[in-house]
């Protein structure tokens, strides 16, 4: 039927709240992969590791370079520093991608005379890709004979449109810097397990959140194994009646919209109070707490957001509200693939829905 002046294009709409995390920036999130090579033998203990020097390439923060030393050393013992900053030359850009080249970046990164053993690892704020590879860009390039760099261009939620959170951003670093100190410090191979710190196939941020920051991850503990199966249940029967809202829902006018969001809302809270009910281990209740009110937070947004709509209708704020639940969603997936639920890092997702 016909849509008229106190109706909204209900297509327009539900593009906004659903088809945006689809669009480029769920690609922004998603797309790429990390070049890299395998380097060196395998070894139990980091007593022998080779001491590891950063080096801050152009405008990375030499806060954080000193951070992640000490990060490194508390974690393994090793010993690291921080070296002065490396200026980056215009010729290490590729104007017709838009990004810096891996294979330009890590020839910055010398090793000083004094230190002939040492793991030299390059960090930067760039967006860069390695020459000869498929992939969109690259988190990290480093080569056998013990360089390494490291990209947080795409590891950053602002870079990519979403809410800040440095939080996240280090702890994403963090990883990349463990998995190049592991392969050329303490000459651990490359892993399987996509929850070592040595995962072999890091093709986007939610293998990085999803990864933990250990070389050989332990067995999650009986009553972590039974959080991890309760919520995954409960998250995914909350994407299956998601899902189900979505498929029957009509949009045609603005009432239609409003009961599906109310809808939505409802199911939403559902969900979390299933999620709730499941009682997590004693490792993880600081980080589920977290999780549990960052949902509610995103709730009490949508039932904010929807009586202000129902009050006075506007495109604009539809819209700010449609990407508002966008960047919660994967704000909530990121803390969930942490906490080890796939189930609820697929719920939370966005583009799961679209």
């Amino acid at each position: 039927m016909g849509i008229g002046k106190r109706h909204a294009d209900a297509r327009i709409v539900m593009r906004l709240v659903l088809a945006a995390a689809v669009g480029s920036l769920a690609l922004a999130v998603v797309a790429g992969a990390v070049g890299e090579r395998s380097a060196g033998a395998a070894t139990e203990t980091t007593s022998a590791g080779r001491p590891v020097l950063f080096v801050p390439l152009g405008a990375f923060p030499r806060s954080d370079a000193t951070a992640l030393a000490r990060y490194v050393r508390g974690r393994l013992g090793l010993r690291t520093g921080v070296l002065g900053t490396a200026a980056i030359p215009r010729s290490a850009f590729d104007k017709a991608r838009k990004q810096y080249v891996g294979e330009r970046l890590i020839a910055l990164v010398g090793r000083p005379a004094s230190e002939p053993r040492a793991v030299m690892i390059g960090l930067t704020v760039e967006d860069m890709y390695t020459k000869g590879d498929p992939f969109r860009f690259t988190f990290s390039i480093r080569s056998p004979q013990g360089f390494a760099v490291v990209s947080r261009a795409r590891m950053d939620p602002r870079v990519l449109g979403l809410t800040p959170d440095p939080a996240l951003r280090m702890r994403r670093l963090q990883k990349m810097v463990m998995k190049n100190v592991g392969a050329l410090s303490v000459g651990l191979p490359l892993s399987g397990n996509p929850r070592s710190v040595m995962f072999n196939s890091i093709l986007s941020v939610d293998d990085l959140d999803y990864m933990t920051d250990d070389f050989r991850p332990a067995a999650p503990s009986g009553a972590r194994r039974t959080w991890l199966a309760r919520s995954d249940r409960a998250c995914k029967a909350g994407t299956s009646r998601e899902k189900a809202l979505i498929a029957r829902s009509q949009l045609d006018t603005r009432e239609e919209f409003f009961a599906y969001v109310r809808e939505s809302v409802a199911l939403r809270d559902r969900a979390r109070s299933e999620l709730a009910a499941v009682p997590p281990s004693r490792t993880d209740r600081g980080d589920v707490r977290g999780l549990l009110a960052r949902f509610k937070r995103a709730l009490d947004t949508d039932r904010t957001a929807l009586a202000k709509l129902e009050a006075r209708w506007s495109d604009a704020a539809v819209e700010a509200w449609a990407l508002a639940r966008v960047r919660s969603g994967y704000a909530s997936k990121a803390a969930a693939l942490e906490l080890g639920s796939l189930g609820c890092g697929r719920y939370f997702d966005p583009a799961t829905y679209g």
